[in-house]
């Protein structure tokens, strides 16, 4: 057990229920036995780390360092505990415990939470030493900050899981008859032999899975990764129990430890990995229950990564490898070697979906994992972007990775999404029509998908028959990733024998190119909100379903299709640009007028024209904050 106050990596969407802010909270001093605490100083040159994650050149794998050599008493481990000791020592470092993380590599833990200039300075020390072969800071990461522009938190219009219909409409059709941002499931589904084939497994690394009568069927035993115990709520650490006991964050808990979750947010359990895999799998034709999954057939691997508060980096290494069937460590001797490691995964996953991120760059800790899944396994991580409306988050940003941006269902950037060269495909993740007067003109249903209604604690169908209708409304680039991560596995249920580079290559070449306008203006720094896409900021283009599954059935011979220019002027569109720009660079996304204000002009009629449209189309789903 340990505390940390360090930054952590964030999820990609948007609820209801508030998620925990970026920052991290100034903060009196420790309590007895805790680490120190972070205060406002400690940030200055960095984020703040729970220790330093380094690999030694020529470093042998965790699973071979404890074998005897033929005729010698000593094993590679305690060869390479002496050179780790030899080298920390003369760097002047002494941590309290070393643990093994990845394949070859070190998690050193000084037994408090370091400054982010003490970790750059411990790190830049390190990297001296030709023994070194990288160091990165272990980090902790969170959900992705939420947008604060929550107004008609109950009110959204729904109009079943428009998502997953055929790609359609004109600018002459009614706003919610166009849908030239969607990836087209409803077409991919007639004309796919995937849906019948052997089972493809996802692994959803998330805050684990709670049971649900539109999924149970589709989950396969899983494995928890969380190391930390006051973080994992579950009363211990890593074990083969991927259910997720709810992630809340209580006054109580920043109160009575402010050590391990002042830097939290209050907040109720979000039920993430549950989401996230029912995009992906959710069971369908089955008695008219719920929501549709886009692989029917496909198999959900949970693998828990995160609890109260976000996930470390090594935990998430840890768990990307034992998705895809390499060896991860369960317990380790606090010296750097692994006394026991996980069960080997009997279901290897040859997609993983990771909707959380962090906003640093990607780091070798993290692409030496990547590399590795994509090179011994054949297995392709989709992550999704973030939600600052800025630059593509970890792991989405690293190389090899299907990073996957959020659009409007009429193929615009979704205000909150991030953009950049790192994304490789958009697809839609919801569109809240409370993000401005832009979102009440072109906003969209957001998507409908199942969830658990415990507020804490899981909702049990078993003693509570509403858990049974669990269902809520969301938004984000969370949402969006599991789209592609689905449509990925339709493609290897086609064609098994595809590689790691033919997906990533198929999802770019299939992909629909992207919407244009002559009125709404580009993606850039300085127009960051809702933004007409281009190859240099939103990937190939919008996912195509049907194509992709084209070209996973005869990669060899795929012709791109000649698409024609979809200009999506509309007059809903000239009304929204008439007002400016949706975001303009510096300036958070516009919250509305309080209800009893007065006002003018375009702002009065906006707002009312959103409330009526907003009354018209209530939905009985309950809904929740940005992901």
């Amino acid at each position: 057990m340990r505390g940390s106050g360090s930054v952590a990596l964030r999820w990609r969407g948007r609820r209801f229920a508030a998620c925990a802010a970026a920052g991290v909270m100034v903060l009196a001093g420790p309590a007895a036995g805790a680490k120190p605490l972070i205060t406002q100083a400690m940030q200055q040159g960095g984020q703040p780390a729970n220790g330093l994650i380094v690999k030694f050149r020529d470093a042998p794998s965790h699973e071979g360092a404890q074998a005897l050599r033929p005729g010698s008493a000593r094993t590679p481990a305690q060869d390479e505990s002496d050179r780790m000791r030899r080298v920390l020592g003369a760097a002047g470092l002494s941590p309290q415990r070393v643990r093994p993380v990845g394949r070859a590599s070190q998690h050193l833990d000084f037994g408090q939470v370091l400054s982010g200039a003490e970790a750059q300075r411990m790190a830049g020390v390190l990297r001296q030493r030709p023994e070194v072969e990288w160091v990165v800071p272990n980090e902790r990461e969170r959900k992705l900050q939420v947008p604060n522009d929550e107004y008609f938190a109950s009110t959204a219009r729904y109009s079943g899981q428009w998502w997953l219909f055929p790609a359609s409409g004109s600018n002459s059709n009614v706003l919610k008859d166009r849908r030239r941002g969607v990836p087209g499931l409803q077409t991919a589904w007639a004309t796919s032999t995937g849906l019948g084939a052997p089972p493809v497994v996802v692994a959803v690394l998330d805050t684990g899975i709670t049971t649900h009568p539109d999924l149970d069927a589709h989950v396969l035993p899983g494995y928890d990764f969380v190391s930390t115990v006051e973080y994992a709520n579950d009363g211990n650490g890593r074990d083969a129990d991927p259910s997720d006991p709810g992630d809340w964050v209580s006054q109580a808990d920043k109160t009575n430890n402010p050590a391990l979750f002042g830097s939290c947010e209050v907040e109720n359990s979000s039920w993430h990995g549950t989401d996230i895999a029912g995009i992906v799998a959710a069971i369908s034709n089955n008695n008219r229950l719920g929501v549709a999954g886009i692989n029917w057939n496909a198999r959900v691997l949970p693998v828990r990564v995160a609890g109260k508060c976000g996930a470390d980096v090594l935990d998430i290494v840890e768990g990307m490898r034992w998705a895809a069937g390499l060896a991860a460590c369960k317990i380790d001797d606090g010296r750097g070697a692994c006394l026991e490691f996980a069960p080997n995964n009997p279901n290897p996953a040859r997609v993983v979906n990771i909707s959380f991120g962090g906003s640093a760059a990607c780091n070798p800790a993290y692409q030496t994992a990547i590399d590795e899944l994509r090179q011994s396994k054949g297995a392709v991580v989709v992550a999704a972007a973030g939600n600052e409306s800025g630059a593509v988050s970890r792991p989405a940003s690293c190389s090899g990775v299907i990073g996957v941006a959020a659009l409007n269902r009429d193929g615009f950037k979704a205000g909150y999404s991030n953009f950049g060269s790192a994304i490789v495909v958009s697809t839609v993740g919801g569109d809240p029509t409370d993000r401005g007067a832009w979102g009440i003109l072109l906003g969209d249903d957001e998507m409908v998908i199942l969830d658990n209604l415990g507020t804490t604690v899981p909702c049990n169908p078993g003693t509570l028959p509403a858990c049974l209708s669990g269902y809520s409304i969301v938004s984000g680039t969370s949402f969006s990733a599991p789209v592609v991560a689905g449509v990925v596995s339709l493609m290897l249920s086609v064609n098994p024998a595809l590689t790691a580079a033919q997906i990533i290559d198929g999802v770019r070449l299939s992909a629909r190119p992207h919407v244009t306008s002559n009125l709404i203006g580009a993606c850039s720094a300085q127009n960051p909100g809702r933004c007409i896409c281009n190859t240099a900021s939103c990937g190939a283009g919008i996912l195509d379903a049907a194509e992709a599954l084209r070209y996973a059935a005869a990669p060899g011979s795929y012709s791109v299709p000649n698409w024609p220019n979809v200009n999506i002027d509309s007059a809903d569109v000239a009304a929204a640009v008439a007002l400016g720009l949706d975001q303009p660079a510096g300036v958070p996304p516009v919250t509305p007028p309080a209800a009893s204000g007065g006002g003018g002009g375009a702002w009065a009629w906006g707002w009312l024209l959103g409330l009526a449209v907003a009354v018209i189309g209530l939905a009985g789903l309950r809904r929740r904050a940005q992901r």
